[in-house]
């Protein structure tokens, strides 16, 4: 990236144009990883899909999913004018191949064999602090959470998507949960940091290698969210994170609600303005934008 933001124009909550009142995703299957906590991106994710319509929406988290989550993403389509979705609560450590394996054949028969959309979106974030004064096991946590953990989710539920994608029309959207940290180097978060920059670029290859089975990957950057992920932050730092969750939430949902296939193995970030950005996709496109890249 050559400047720190692509687009001129961008939000701190969500807006009309990204509304997922005005999406119609019914009868769509829907996985989100990362969504214990009420106030984090995995949760507005679900609370938008449900808006959207989503007919089935699974949750997977280390933690337990607390009952109130799911009374709130049933109320909130009910709210919208929406059917009930249904709301599948999975307690597992995405970094556990055998235990993700074990997850998806379960939730693949509550789903019927059909999956539209995965957001990778779970996380881990080390304290802050330099590498020779920090944990090596708190350090490493992060990468397996963050790139192990997104490996196994795909190694899992990539077939289902294609599979859906063949026999069905599924949409095969799968959205990775990056951030802006992965564009810039600083002190104190070099494993959170690095791990988002490789996801960009995984992402980028995963799009590559499945493309001509109908696979649509992107990355996504939240926004600067002050959610308990990261409480391991200075105070300082976190008074000041301008966004709110239903930004994130709400244009993933915009982005998974069909296929942009433009923006297939790109970056976007979800403070950006989206009508901004449709409106600059052939120069997105033509010049081959939203991808790391090394200028020499």
């Amino acid at each position: 990236m050559s400047r720190p933001d692509f687009a001129t124009k961008t939000h701190s909550t969500s807006y009309e144009y990204i509304s997922p009142t005005k999406l119609d995703l019914t009868g769509r299957n829907v996985i989100i990883t990362g969504t214990a906590w009420e106030d984090g991106v995995g949760h507005a994710s679900a609370l938008a899909f449900a808006r959207a319509g989503a007919s089935c929406i699974a949750l997977l988290d280390s933690h337990d999913i607390p009952a109130a989550s799911i009374e709130k993403i049933e109320a909130a389509a009910s709210d919208a004018g929406r059917d009930t979705p249904l709301v599948i609560p999975f307690s597992v450590d995405i970094s556990d191949l055998a235990a993700i394996q074990t997850t998806s054949q379960r939730l693949m028969e509550a789903f019927d064999g059909r999956l539209d959309v995965l957001v990778n979106n779970a996380a881990h974030q080390e304290p802050y602090g330099t590498i020779l004064d920090s944990d090596p096991n708190t350090d490493w946590r992060t990468w397996e959470v963050n790139i192990h953990g997104l490996m196994n989710m795909t190694r899992a539920f990539l077939p289902s998507l294609l599979h859906s994608r063949r026999q069905h029309g599924g949409l095969a959207i799968n959205v990775n949960v990056a951030s802006s940290g992965a564009l810039s180097a600083r002190g104190g978060s070099a494993n959170y940091r690095s791990s988002k920059l490789a996801i960009l670029r995984w992402t980028e290859i995963l799009q590559m290698d499945n493309e001509q089975d109908g696979l649509l990957a992107l990355c996504v950057n939240p926004g600067a969210i002050r959610t308990r992920m990261t409480v391991h932050e200075p105070e300082k730092v976190r008074a000041m994170l301008p966004h709110k969750p239903d930004i994130a939430g709400d244009t993933i949902v915009w982005l998974a609600s069909d296929r942009k296939e433009w923006l297939a193995g790109r970056y976007v970030s979800c403070p950006w303005d989206m009508e901004e950005l449709c409106n600059r996709k052939d120069e997105i496109v033509e010049g081959d934008k939203l991808k790391m890249k090394m200028v020499f």
